[in-house]
């Protein structure tokens, strides 16, 4: 297995390590879940993030919903990563990291592996994927994603766009003007921004770098 691979698999699983012990209901503001649509911005933060730890797709759901009109950045940031959970993304790409490191460095694998795990999300999920990325891309004028929001943001994309072209592999021939082009262009600028992150930390590249391979993505 590519030692670089696991490094890169550790810094992804560290988005979900925090505890999940900490249910929304059982929060200092779980009176708040009544009328979420009354609080001020640092509230809306709050309520956010309690239902990001609570890890349960509907209140996810829910705060992605009340969040993702904001054009506060932090919040627009925070609407992405619920949008990205409450959809199935996240635990369908953390449940197939040993499929996917094993395929790192075969590019036909990784697509047929890539096809696997995104297939089966409905259209309401595969529009939920869509609307996530495009708050963290509108957030990111403001704040700075972490390089494991910016690789999920261009999953997302890439599995929206890979529904419309058959499979991942379909994505390497499309060309401007075809469904899904704007899509995979900015799934390539968020691989991008996240390889500068990681390079400039010292981590490793290689599963970013096997990512971005299957949609013809080039560090």
């Amino acid at each position: 297995m590519n030692r670089g691979c696991v490094r890169v698999a550790v810094i992804l699983a560290a988005l979900v390590t925090t505890s999940c012990e900490m249910v929304f209901t059982t929060s200092p503001l779980a009176f708040l879940q009544r009328d979420p649509a009354r609080l001020s911005p640092e509230q809306q933060l709050t309520f956010g993030r309690d239902a990001l730890v609570s890890g349960d797709r509907d209140q996810m759901a829910a705060a992605f919903e009340l969040l993702k009109e904001s054009d506060d950045p932090d919040i627009q940031l925070l609407a992405g990563q619920l949008g990205i959970a409450a959809s199935g993304l996240e635990a369908a790409v953390y449940g197939a990291l040993p499929e996917i490191i094993a395929a790192a460095d075969d590019q036909a694998a990784l697509q047929a592996v890539l096809d696997e795990t995104l297939e089966g999300f409905s259209q309401d999920d595969l529009q939920m994927m869509g609307e996530a990325a495009a708050l963290v891309a509108a957030a990111e004028g403001s704040v700075t994603p972490s390089a494991e929001q910016y690789v999920f943001a261009a999953v997302a994309l890439i599995a929206v766009a890979a529904e419309q072209h058959g499979g991942v592999g379909g994505l390497e021939r499309v060309e401007e003007g075809d469904p899904g082009y704007a899509d995979v262009e900015q799934a390539k600028a968020f691989l991008d921004s996240a390889y500068a992150e990681l390079q400039a930390d010292g981590q490793s590249t290689d599963f970013l770098e096997g990512i971005g391979e299957a949609i013809g993505w080039v560090s």
